[in-house]
């Protein structure tokens, strides 16, 4: 379980999900994004795709994943 800080585009609120297990494409993989188990859920705007680039993440989320990459690369 990943509990991230994301920013909506929509309302531009701030939110903590829990996006379940994150995995990461190869190192090698140019532009490649991590993938969340479960869907990214904006508690005003409702379900949010990273991909489409309906949520960003903040500097903590940021930070926050980072760190769940180095574990899951190391």
């Amino acid at each position: 379980m990943a509990i991230i800080n994301f920013k909506c585009k929509k309302c531009q609120n701030l939110f903590f999900c829990d996006v379940g297990e994150i995995t990461f494409p190869p190192l090698n993989r140019s532009g490649g994004r991590p993938f969340f188990e479960k869907a990214i859920v904006c508690p005003d705007c409702g379900e949010l795709t990273f991909d489409k680039d309906e949520v960003e993440l903040t500097e903590f989320g940021q930070s926050q994943l980072t760190d769940l990459a180095i574990r899951f690369f190391e």
